[in-house]
Parts: structure tokens; C-alpha cells; sequence
């Protein structure tokens, strides 16, 4: 790894630290962040501060795309507020609104893939039994289901301790995920069983990670990024599919399953943006894709609209 050389290399290191502590992979910002200290390095700073014009320095656009230079202008304004919270004075940022498409749909799995999902793992499981890579394969059949029925974030599954779940209650305690939001997420009873078997079968104690590898260090999210696209291969599945689609999955099914039992639309949508530890109901609807029950129930809506709007027209033409 490149070190950082500027008068803010302690702090960069430190930033790069806060950020993975958070459960957040942050590997491909590294190049941005020594892009910082590459400027603050060629401004020869004599104090730990960021003026006005030190800052517009470290926001210059050079010809960047985009998307790309929201990313750039993304990092810059978080180091900022980090070095705000750390009492640092002097700290100048801007705030500046992007307007980035994200080309990128979803794979959103049926019930029959999602099981053809969990038995892949399973065999990846049963056959590991003996070895030492017993737990690690174990895990991943628990990690995917968690990941499926809670709807949680890789970051927030992998940051999971024993102590941070009550069987007795039925929920998932989330703590200062991303954008510092914590909240409660409630466990589904065949979920519950399955982490109890889990935990029974590894004698796991409060303050142990629930999903580590074979050498007993905490599992990362590359690796379960990994072994997903090989559980996909194996099951003759959208290889395209991201892990982070199983929230998508979850939000979908939800969303069907309240607004099968008769709740209000934008009740549900209330429902699931505190749930899934959104910050706004936007974030949210990005999540809800058009889905069968909504087109059939839209379809239908219409239709008996239409019989008042247009009495004497036949609808069939």
C-alpha cells in the first residue's frame, strides 16, 4: 500500500481506519485519498488546515466524467467532516448536489432461485463437514439467508456479534451502520432456528464474530463477493447478480407481502425505508422496483376506473 506523505498523513490513516471500522470495504477510494494528499503534499501546507482556496484546490474537476468527480467531491467533503469531528479548526467544505445516473438493474432472484441459492450452499456446506473450512462454508449458508430474509447490508451482517442478536426477542441489533444510522431488525422464526443451530453447533460466545474465515479472522466482504459469484456458477443462475441484489429481493417481497394484506402503499413505504436504515423515503424507492403484484394490481385498478370514465365503451377493443 502507498503511504501518504502530506502534513495530513496521520489523519488520512486515521480516516482509512474510522471508515473500515464502520464495516465499509474502502479500497477503491484509496487512489482518491492519495490524490488529496498528492495536492496537500504539492501545497507544501505549514498548518493542519484547509482554507477556501486549499479546498477548491483539492475539488478541481481536470477533465473528470461525472460520475467520477462526485466521487472525488464525495471523498474530499467526508475527510473535511471527519477533521471537523476530531476538533480540527479551519476545515473549509462546500456542499455540492450530483445528478449521477445509475445505469446499473438489479437481478431480483424468484422464490424457486433463491432456494436453488441456500441448497448450493448447503452442498458447499455438507461437504466441507470434517474439514476446516467447516464453520466458513456453514456461515455463508447462514450469512445468505440472513442477508435474503433481514434485508441487512454486507458491511452490516459481517460487523454482526453474538451479543448483537436476541434470540428471545426475535431481532437483530444494527449499530452505526451506514451514515451512522442504527436500528432494530426483526428475525423471521425460521431464521431465529437457523442461527441457533449455528450458534449451538460453533459454542460461540457474546463477544465472537458470527461469520469468520478458516483462520478465524473476521470474514470480508471480497470473500463473500467471491464465493456468491461461485455458488451462482454452480447453480446455473444470472451470473451478473450481485450479493447486494438479495436486499433488493427482500424489499420487493416485503413491499408484496404488506400491500397483499391490504396496508396502504405509502404506509409500507414508511414501513420499509426505517427498516432497511434509510435516511429518507427515496433511498427507499429506489429499492422498489415494478413488480408483478403492482403491474396486475395497477392493471386492475384501472380497469374498474375505466368502466365509470368510459360507460358504453367496450374495453376489450
Amino acid at each position: 500500500m502507498l503511504k501518504f506523505n502530506s502534513i495530513f498523513a496521520d489523519e488520512l490513516n486515521m480516516f482509512i481506519d474510522y471508515k473500515r471500522g464502520l464495516g465499509l470495504k474502502y479500497e477503491k477510494e484509496m487512489f482518491r485519498l492519495h490524490k488529496i494528499d498528492d495536492i496537500l503534499f504539492d501545497l507544501k501546507l505549514e498548518n493542519k488546515e484547509i482554507c477556501q482556496e486549499t479546498y477548491e484546490a483539492l475539488v478541481q474537476r481536470d477533465g473528470m466524467e461525472e460520475a467520477n468527480y462526485a466521487r472525488q467531491y464525495g471523498v474530499t467533503n467526508d475527510f473535511c467532516r471527519f477533521l471537523i469531528s476530531l476538533d480540527y479548526h479551519n476545515i473549509y467544505f462546500k456542499e455540492k448536489k450530483f445528478h449521477v445516473i445509475n445505469n446499473y438493474i438489479p437481478v431480483l432472484f424468484d422464490d424457486n432461485e433463491i432456494n436453488v441459492i441456500f441448497e448450493t450452499c448447503d452442498d458447499f456446506m455438507i461437504k466441507s463437514k470434517g474439514t476446516k473450512y467447516f464453520r466458513l462454508y456453514y456461515g455463508y449458508s447462514i450469512l445468505f439467508r440472513l442477508l435474503y430474509s433481514c434485508g441487512l447490508r454486507i458491511s452490516e451482517a459481517l460487523k454482526l456479534k453474538l451479543n448483537n442478536i436476541s434470540i428471545e426477542r426475535g431481532v437483530i441489533q444494527i449499530i452505526n451502520s451506514k451514515k451512522n444510522v442504527s436500528r432494530y431488525v426483526v428475525l423471521s422464526q425460521s431464521m431465529s432456528c437457523c442461527l441457533v443451530n449455528y450458534i449451538n453447533i460453533f459454542c460461540l460466545d457474546n463477544n465472537d464474530f458470527l461469520f469468520v474465515n478458516s483462520r478465524d479472522s473476521v470474514l470480508s466482504a471480497k470473500s463473500v463477493r467471491t464465493f456468491y459469484k461461485k455458488v451462482l456458477k454452480a447453480s446455473s443462475l444470472n451470473p451478473n447478480a450481485r450479493v447486494h441484489d438479495l436486499r433488493h429481493v427482500f424489499c420487493n417481497n416485503a413491499l408484496n407481502q404488506m400491500l397483499s394484506k391490504g396496508y396502504d402503499e405509502y404506509t409500507v413505504i414508511v414501513h420499509l425505508y426505517k427498516f432497511m436504515g434509510h435516511k429518507s423515503i427515496h433511498e427507499t424507492e429506489y429499492y422498489l422496483h415494478f413488480t408483478d403484484y403492482e403491474r396486475n394490481k395497477i392493471i386492475e385498478d384501472r380497469l374498474e376506473l375505466s368502466k365509470y370514465l368510459y360507460e358504453g365503451v367496450d374495453l376489450n377493443e
